[in-house]
Parts: C-alpha cells; structure tokens; sequence
C-alpha cells in the first residue's frame, strides 16, 4: 500500500518484475497507478445559493467567479466586498461565501404646509420612529381663521421617502 499525497491516491498494480522461485537475494519494487485527487471548490451568496461549484486538483489556479450582486433591502444597501480569506490555488475542499458591506439607506421625511413651503425634512433609517414637527399654523384671511387638523396622512415609523401635508379646518 501507498498512502495518498495532497495530488493523487495511488492503486498497487505489481511488482517491478516477476516473482518467481528465490534463488538468491532480490529486490522487488512496488509499482502503483496514481489516479489525480478531485477537489471541489464552491463559491456561496450570503443567502447560501451556490454560484460557482467546479472540481480541481491539487496547486491547480482557482478560476474566481464575478463580483455577485445582492439587492437591496428597505434598511440596507450592499455592495460586494470579497470571498473572505480565500487561496487562487487549490488546496483541498473548500467553500467561500460572499461577504458584503452594508450601509444604511437614508429616507427622506418632509412636512409641508398647505401651501406646499417645507416646514421640516428629516433623514431617517428603515423602521425609525418619525416624529413630527410642532404642529403648524395657518394665519387667518378676510374669510376664515384655521385650525391646525392633523396632517393628511397618519404619520408612521419609517418605512421609505414620505410627505406629510397639514391640513386645517
């Protein structure tokens, strides 16, 4: 028996010539088939679906697959960072997941008056409790006088870019 290297596992075939009666002192090497040792190199989205799976032999150069793309979410941005610690040559089984930089997404909440003059505009992250201005007021015409009703819309935790118009009665 041979054991196997990094590179190939080996098969006994025979002796290097015939046995036969001993007459004397011999020498007899063994000979062996060497068969190539595959490898499977896998390459993973954060997500675990795999992009890229090919078979390899010992020191061959690992073919890297392109940048993948992750979408977005309603918090967060990606944007494709690396393969972690990953060798360009094979060196047994391996399996590489994508790593990814995140940044949140700003969202843009305004308050507006009636008349469409911005009274407040905010940043916010998905999720983020928006929280209104002082509640505005209207100057009374040769008509009415107004009262401050709410805005025209329930204001909610964020969840995207929003306009918030007051309205009166």
């Amino acid at each position: 028996e041979r054991e196997s290297d990094e590179t190939y596992t080996y098969t006994f075939l025979s002796w290097n010539k015939p046995l036969g009666v001993c007459i004397g002192n011999a020498s007899f090497t063994a000979q062996y088939e060497s068969t190539f040792i595959n490898y499977t190199v896998v390459f993973k989205d954060w997500d675990g679906e795999v992009i890229s799976r090919k078979t390899y032999h010992f020191s061959e150069i690992i073919t890297i697959p392109a940048d993948p793309v992750r979408a977005s979410d309603d918090t967060y941005s990606y944007t494709f960072k690396n393969w972690g610690n990953i060798s360009t040559s094979c060196n047994g089984n391996k399996e590489y997941t994508a790593v990814y930089k995140e940044e949140y997404i700003d969202y843009t909440v305004t308050f507006k008056d009636y008349d469409g003059s911005v009274i407040s505009t905010q940043t916010y992250h998905f999720g983020d409790d928006v929280i209104a201005p002082q509640n505005p007021t209207r100057t009374a015409d040769n008509t009415f006088t107004y009262a401050f009703a709410g805005w025209d819309k329930s204001v909610v935790a964020c969840d995207g870019d929003a306009i918030y118009t007051a309205t009166y009665t």
